[in-house]
């Protein structure tokens, strides 16, 4: 799956020690489901649990974890929003330089599967919403939200300054 691919890149990046000994990170899928709908489309979606064990790692754990989430920014954004539990991990204190540590992810991957004309398909991983969509700040910008319908305004409104 492309995000496991993503993430192992965004580890090497961050942590020189692993990008000599890249065997030093393995990563693995538990608990995982796939769904489709039956509907015209084909596509599907994974939800799994994204094990991600470092061997032997002598960085502070702080780096691997900014690592993972700068990455979370832009591949799974729901682990960014508050309250909402973040990333499970487990360390073993090997010594008073290196632990091996083991992260649980919950991640989520959408696939779009287009049959091709000479028969199978064209699959694409679909990149997550953009966590900064602008429309979100129609709030702020009223005159750029879309108007409401289906609701009648009986009180006047406050006169709010622009």
């Amino acid at each position: 799956m492309r995000k496991l691919e993503t993430l192992r890149a965004a580890l090497l990046a961050a942590l020189p020690e692993l990008e000599e000994d890249p065997d030093r990170i393995r990563i693995w899928i538990e608990r995982g489901t796939a769904a489709s709908s039956q509907t015209g489309s084909r596509a599907l979606a994974y939800k799994f649990q994204a094990n991600v064990l470092v061997v032997e790692m002598a960085s502070d754990i702080t780096v691997l974890f900014m690592a993972v989430f700068e990455w979370a920014r832009v591949n799974q954004p729901e682990l960014m929003v508050p309250g909402v539990d973040g990333i499970a991990f487990d360390a073993d204190i090997l010594d008073n330089g290196t632990a091996d540590i083991l992260l649980q992810l919950q991640l989520d991957q959408a696939v779009s599967a287009a049959p091709k004309e000479a028969g199978g398909y064209d699959i694409s991983y679909l990149a997550e919403p953009d966590p900064f969509d602008p429309s979100i700040l129609s709030i702020i910008a009223p005159e750029e939200a879309p108007p409401l319908k289906g609701f009648d305004v009986i009180e006047d409104m406050p006169p709010w300054a622009p």
